[in-house]
C-alpha cells in the first residue's frame, strides 16, 4: 500500500492582514484561495489539486505558496504539494492556506469536499455464453482500487438491459448474481457500485441438440417458387430452437437460395442444390430440384382485336413465342413445337428456332390457325389470308391525318416525327425511334417491335418509354383501327 509522509507546516507566525502593507510596496493583501480539481480520488490512488490564491480580483502568484489540509486523514491524505491520496473509503475536506514569502496568512479556501471511491469493477467469470433457454450462470462483481487490487465489502445493483433476453438477480448479502437465458438474443447486464457502474454482454445463441428437417426433397416448377421446411429442433433443456437460430445455406446458389432468417426456398433457375440447415456440430439437408413447367404461351403478333391477324397473299412473317411458368417467368428450356391446321394457306416453317418460326402464305385464301405448343400447354392465332394488300394511303395515313397532324406536322413536329401525307410513311419505316432508340418506330413485319404501335396503344412504358398515349389531341383510337394498323405493318408496311 502506498503511503505519504505529510509534512506539517507549523509554528509559522499568522499574518493577520494576509500580507505585507509596507506603505503600499510591499506584496499584495491576500483576500481569497480557491482550490480546483475534481471531487473524487480512486482508492489506492492519486488526484492533483490546484490552488490560486487572488487580491480582491486580481491573481497573485508571486511569492505565495500553499499549506495544505484534510479534514480525516483516516480517509484522504494531502501532500505539501496538493496531491491528494485515497487512503480509504470516506469522504474529507480539503483546504489549502495561503503563504506569502515563507509566512503563512489567515486566508484559507472554502472547503473542497473530496470522496474515495473504487476504480473500477471486474467480472467473473469471462464466458457470457447461452447455448440453451433456461440455463443459468453466476456472475461475480469484483470491485478494484486504483492498483488493481479487490475492495471487500462493497454493495452492488444489477440490471439486465434487455430482460426479455436474460434475467438477473442477486444474491442478498453478496458480489454474486445469476443470470437466467430466455431467449435467443445480446443483452447487457449493468453492476453499479460506490458510484461506479460497468456491464458485460451477454448472449443467448441456441444450440440444437436435436435437429430434423422435412422433407427429404422437394420439387419447385416455377421460377420465384418458394417452400418452407419444416424443422423440428430442441436445445439441451428441451426449448425448441426458433428457425432463425438455424445456420441455413445452399450448396447451388444459382438453382436456389434460401432465407437465412426464415428458413424459405426459392428457386432462381433449373437445376439441383441442397439446403443445409444447421446448429452447433449438427446439420441435416433437403434435396431441391427446380424443373419449370410450362403454364402458358403468349403468341406475337397478339390478337388486339376482330378479325385476328390478317396477312396477304404470297408472303412471309415472322411469329414468336414466350413459354412462361405458373409465375409468369419465361421458360427458357422448353423448346415449343409450331403446327397449322390448314398448310395450304398458311404453313409454319419446317425448321423453328426455340421460341419462333416464320409463317408462310400462299395464293389461297382463307384462314389458318397456327398453334405454338410447349409440354401441355398450347396457345393459337388464326391467320387470316387477303388477297387484298391493307392500303397506307386509304387505312393507314387517314387515321393519322384526322388525329395525329395537330402536333407532327413539318419542320417543328413533335419529337422530330411527320405525320403529314406525303413524308408519313418515310418518317416512320425503318427510323429509330426518338424516345427508345433501340426499337423502330415501325418495323415491318413486326408490329410487336414498332414503338408507333406501343405509343398508340399506350403501352409505351413496358418497353421502356415515357409521355402520354397518341394521339394527344384525341380520344384513344379504337381497338378494330390499332388492329388495322398493326395488321399493315405485319404485312410489310408497304407504302401503297
Amino acid at each position: 500500500m502506498r503511503r505519504f509522509g505529510l509534512v506539517l507546516l507549523g509554528g509559522l507566525a499568522a499574518v493577520g492582514c494576509g500580507g505585507g502593507g509596507d506603505g503600499g510596496n510591499g506584496p499584495p493583501i491576500i483576500t481569497s484561495v480557491v482550490v480546483s480539481g475534481d471531487s473524487t480520488v480512486i482508492l489506492a490512488g492519486t488526484r492533483q489539486l490546484t490552488a490560486n490564491a487572488f487580491a480582491g480580483g486580481t491573481p497573485v502568484s508571486t511569492g505565495v505558496t500553499f499549506q495544505w489540509n484534510s479534514s480525516d486523514t483516516s480517509h484522504i491524505l494531502v501532500t505539501p504539494s496538493g496531491e491528494v491520496w485515497g487512503y480509504r473509503l470516506g469522504s474529507s475536506n480539503i483546504t489549502a492556506r495561503a503563504v506569502v514569502n515563507g509566512t503563512p496568512t489567515t486566508v484559507s479556501s472554502p472547503p473542497h469536499a473530496m470522496r474515495t471511491r473504487i476504480g473500477s469493477i471486474m467480472f467473473i467469470p469471462g464466458n457470457r455464453q447461452f447455448e440453451s433457454l433456461g440455463d443459468s450462470k453466476t456472475l461475480e462483481a469484483l470491485a478494484l482500487d486504483a492498483q488493481n487490487g479487490v475492495v471487500p465489502v462493497i454493495p452492488f445493483s444489477w440490471t439486465s438491459r434487455a430482460p426479455s433476453v436474460v434475467s438477473v438477480t442477486p444474491r442478498a448479502n453478496t458480489a454474486l448474481a445469476d443470470v437466467v437465458a430466455l431467449a435467443n438474443g445480446t443483452a447487457r447486464i449493468v453492476v453499479t457500485a460506490d458510484g461506479v457502474s460497468d456491464s458485460v454482454t451477454v448472449t443467448v445463441q441456441q444450440v440444437a441438440t436435436t435437429l430434423v428437417v422435412t422433407p427429404d426433397a422437394d420439387t419447385l416448377h416455377s421460377i420465384g417458387a418458394m417452400f418452407t421446411p419444416s424443422v423440428t429442433a430442441d436445445d439441451a433443456n428441451g426449448n425448441p430452437v426458433a428457425v432463425s437460430a438455424l445456420g441455413w445455406s445452399s450448396q447451388n446458389t444459382a438453382v436456389a437460395t434460401v432465407s437465412t432468417v426464415t428458413g424459405v426456398v426459392t428457386a432462381v433457375n433449373e437445376g439441383e442444390s441442397r439446403v443445409i440447415a444447421s446448429s452447433g456440430s449438427l446439420a441435416d439437408t433437403i434435396g431441391v430440384r427446380v424443373d419449370q413447367i410450362p403454364a402458358t404461351i403468349r403468341i406475337s403478333p397478339a390478337n388486339f382485336g376482330t378479325p385476328d391477324v390478317i396477312m396477304k397473299t404470297n408472303q412471309t412473317a415472322p411469329f414468336y413465342a414466350v413459354v412462361e411458368d405458373s409465375l409468369g417467368n419465361p421458360a427458357l428450356q422448353d423448346t415449343v413445337i409450331w403446327s397449322t391446321d390448314d398448310a395450304a394457306v398458311a404453313n409454319v416453317a419446317g425448321t423453328s428456332s426455340l421460341d419462333s418460326t416464320v409463317i408462310s402464305t400462299f395464293a389461297v385464301t382463307g384462314s389458318a390457325t397456327i398453334t405454338a405448343t410447349a409440354a401441355s400447354v398450347s396457345a393459337s392465332r388464326v391467320v387470316n389470308v387477303s388477297s387484298t394488300p391493307i392500303s397506307f394511303a386509304t387505312s393507314v395515313q387517314t387515321v393519322f391525318s384526322a388525329n395525329c397532324t395537330g402536333c407532327h406536322t413539318g419542320a417543328g413536329a413533335a419529337g422530330g416525327l411527320s405525320l403529314a401525307s406525303g413524308v408519313a410513311h418515310s418518317s416512320i419505316v425503318d427510323q429509330n425511334s426518338g424516345q427508345v432508340p433501340t426499337l423502330k418506330r415501325v418495323r415491318p413485319s413486326r408490329p410487336d417491335s414498332s414503338y408507333l404501335v406501343h405509343k398508340i396503344q399506350g403501352t409505351q412504358a413496358t418497353v421502356g418509354g415515357s409521355g402520354s398515349r397518341m394521339p394527344l389531341a384525341a380520344a384513344p383510337l379504337s381497338n378494330a383501327t390499332i388492329n388495322i394498323i398493326r395488321n399493315w405493318i405485319l404485312q410489310g408496311a408497304l407504302n401503297n
